[in-house]
């Protein structure tokens, strides 16, 4: 599907929601809608692409009860500079419910049910998927300046065309925020999963000579990512020897933990400054495989996979607040990821001779311009104009993901 198809159809749609929650505003209904298109550069190895890319999202929601019931629905739409079709629809929708009001200072639980629908474009149509999720949270307030709170959630995906790919996802928290009168605020959290993967690898033939699928074809980068059912079989055994270790099970459970540290300071009444801290490590049965996702991809939790890799993150930020209405943020963050069964393969799809592992070295730092448009008119309705641009250095062993980006982009965003 074209961009500009993929952006309209998104927009109608969204557009199309505005007046039912007018109407009924009573309830409490609210909708934001973004709408953006950049214009890329992408470098590679022996190769430069540029075309323009799209971004959609749509959040709506509606609280009832006295604002105890949540109803939601998410679109996150757009598509990727990776040559190819990357375009992908994310549709999200669910129910919340909470025991106390907002405000109040009980413990409150918190607790709710979500449906996912991903489709993608043909470059890696194989990875759509169908989801369905369950969670449970408690918040405590048990002093002035301090939040404690801890859940479990569990997410079970199915992948019609993939089905190696099917998992289920456990995980639970638990995060302490203190607030200080110096206007500096300290969160800490620790996070621990399990993922299930289907038990059974894939066919033997798909496992022998090659760790890209079977029917990708040579094309964009040597190699043809992109051109095939958009993922690659890991050979874990091959690899797990290579680094010295005793071959671990693709397919099976695998668990994670996660520990994040952040520091945000407000330095004026409109200033803030953050730095955070993130670290994971994954052990236990690895992915049965591996989606291979388009430059600029990250963090998604699923194609992305955390279970995949260790990884370690330090991100700083920055944000003002004019009096007259505008924003503007800028952020910088470095990312060390290293892979525990996915080996790295060479220009021509094929994995290297010693049984390397995939290592990922990334720079991410970006800034964004928020302007309000005519805010004395629009009244309940919002309308920004949003200037935003954004750098990525990625370098890795792998050579489908050894690049950097530069994007300009340009976009509004509609709230009520």
């Amino acid at each position: 599907m074209a961009p500009t198809s993929l952006t309209w159809r998104a927009a109608a749609a969204a557009l199309l929601l505005l007046p039912l929650s007018a109407a009924s505003a009573s309830a409490q209904p609210s909708l934001e809608v973004s709408l953006g298109r950049s214009l890329g550069s992408l470098e590679q190895t022996d190769e430069r692409a540029s075309r323009q890319t799209t971004a959609v999202s749509v959040d709506a929601e509606h609280k009832l009860a006295g604002e105890h019931v949540r109803l939601f629905y998410a679109l996150d739409s757009g598509s990727y500079t990776t040559a190819g079709d990357w375009s992908y629809y994310l549709h999200s929708a669910g129910a919340a419910w909470r025991s106390s009001a907002p405000g109040e200072s009980t413990p409150t639980l918190h607790a709710g049910v979500s449906i996912n629908w991903r489709a993608n474009g043909t470059s890696w149509a194989a990875a759509d998927y169908r989801g369905a999720g369950a969670f449970t949270n408690v918040e405590w307030h048990p002093t002035t300046g301090v939040t404690v709170r801890g859940g479990y959630r569990v997410d079970v995906r199915r992948f019609p065309d993939a089905a190696e790919l099917n998992q289920a996802e456990h995980g639970a928290f638990a995060s302490l925020l203190l607030n200080f009168r110096t206007r500096t605020t300290l969160i800490g959290e620790a996070r621990v999963g399990a993922k299930q993967y289907r038990p059974d690898v894939p066919a033997a033939a798909e496992l022998a000579g090659s760790t890209t699928s079977p029917d990708a074809t040579p094309g964009t980068g040597g190699r043809g990512r992109g051109m095939g059912p958009g993922y690659r079989v890991t050979l874990t055994p091959a690899a797990a020897t290579a680094v010295g270790t005793a071959p671990v099970a693709a397919g099976g459970t695998a668990s994670s933990l996660s520990i994040m540290g952040r520091v945000a300071q407000s330095l004026t009444d409109r200033t803030g400054l953050s730095l955070e801290i993130s670290g994971r490590n994954a052990a236990g049965a690895l992915p049965t495989a591996i989606v291979t996702t388009p430059a600029l991809f990250f963090d998604d939790g699923i194609y992305d996979d955390p279970f995949a890799s260790r990884a370690r993150t330090v991100r700083a930020g920055l944000k003002h607040l004019f009096t007259a209405g505008p924003e503007f943020e800028a952020s910088a963050a470095w990312t060390t990821k290293d892979y525990r069964g996915t080996a790295a393969l060479d220009e021509s799809g094929v994995a290297s001779a010693d049984g390397r592992l995939r290592a990922d070295r990334i720079v991410r730092a970006g800034a964004a311009w928020t302007l309000p448009l005519f805010p004395e008119w629009t009244g309940p309705v919002g309308l920004n104009l949003v200037a935003d641009y954004s750098f990525t250095r990625h370098r890795s062993n792998d050579a489908f993901y050894n690049y950097s980006s530069h994007a300009l982009g340009l976009g509004v965003t509609l709230s009520y």
